[in-house]
């Protein structure tokens, strides 16, 4: 049996790494101004950009079921079944559109990731290891299912004016924010929706790094295997060194990956998001 993976571009995978785990993607959609194209013809630093020197905020939009209908019947072609996953349904209509494209099809799976990013793409890269093991297909579905809860999902603001522009907090709360050099972290709950979790307070770099250490120490029973760094923008210093801390801390492969604009735009620059299993090793043994 073959089985397709399929994914938004909010996985946030380089290509060589699509094509490494053989990961189809269809891309959601920016608005610049007067101008509406892919998210992948844009950067984010050109997005900041525009909206820092014209005032006017750019919008992103999912895949719309034409867009999913052809990619899955393209998909079809070649394969009996698909497993594709959206970016959390909390987050995006994504999830919605894909389901109404696929309901009554026993063919394709759609997996609510319940995550963004490096929380997607953890999830589609332990799928491919159990295809590649030999699992069934309902295995495979099952498997990834039971571990989806088990992400740590979440991202470091290093300022609040794109989520208010946004609409996404007060005047107040930046202000305050602003004031007191805090830099929050934004965590994906159970139920796949934003929620703040811890505020760190300081210098870019000393905020990031302390994110970090945060991270590492609050879950002591991390998987090794990999560990998601994604980011909008980022001083490479920086990213440097939180990578040497994540190895030190056991991970065999740290993955540092630009963020689509789709992730980074409402969030804003200087945004680097953590993600990795924490539930222990899970060795995938062949069938």
């Amino acid at each position: 049996m073959k089985i397709a993976l399929s994914a938004e571009s909010t996985i946030d995978l380089r290509q060589e790494d699509l094509d490494k785990y053989g990961i189809n993607t269809l891309h959601f959609h920016v608005q610049k101004g007067n101008e509406e194209g892919f998210d992948n013809q844009y950067s984010n630093e050109e997005l900041f950009a525009f909206t820092n020197s014209t005032g006017i905020l750019c919008h992103t939009s999912a895949c719309n079921i034409g867009e999913l209908e052809e990619h899955f019947k393209k998909l079809l072609a070649d394969h009996d079944k698909i497993i594709h996953f959206t970016i959390s349904s909390g987050l995006s209509s994504g999830y919605n559109n894909a389901m109404a494209v696929a309901r009554g099809n026993p063919n394709i799976v759609v997996i609510d990731s319940h995550c963004t990013s490096g929380g997607i793409a953890l999830q589609a890269i332990y799928a491919r290891e159990l295809i590649d093991a030999g699992y069934s297909y309902e295995e495979i579905v099952n498997l990834v299912f039971e571990r989806r809860e088990a992400i740590q999902c979440s991202f470091q603001l290093d300022r609040l004016d794109y989520l208010y522009k946004g609409g996404r907090c007060t005047k107040l709360a930046m202000f305050a924010a602003n004031l007191l050099r805090l830099k929050p972290e934004i965590v994906c709950d159970r139920e796949g929706k934003f929620a703040v979790g811890k505020k760190f307070r300081g210098g870019l770099e000393k905020c990031v790094l302390d994110y970090v250490d945060d991270m590492i120490a609050t879950h002591p029973c991390l998987d090794p295997k990999i560990c998601f760094f994604d980011y909008s923008t980022m001083d490479q210093d920086i990213l440097e060194k939180a990578k040497q801390k994540c190895l030190a801390a056991g991970f065999q492969e740290v993955n540092i990956c630009q963020a689509s604009p789709t992730n980074s735009y409402h969030s804003g620059p200087n945004v680097l998001g953590i993600h990795f299993y924490c539930d222990g090793a899970h060795p995938v043994t062949k069938r």
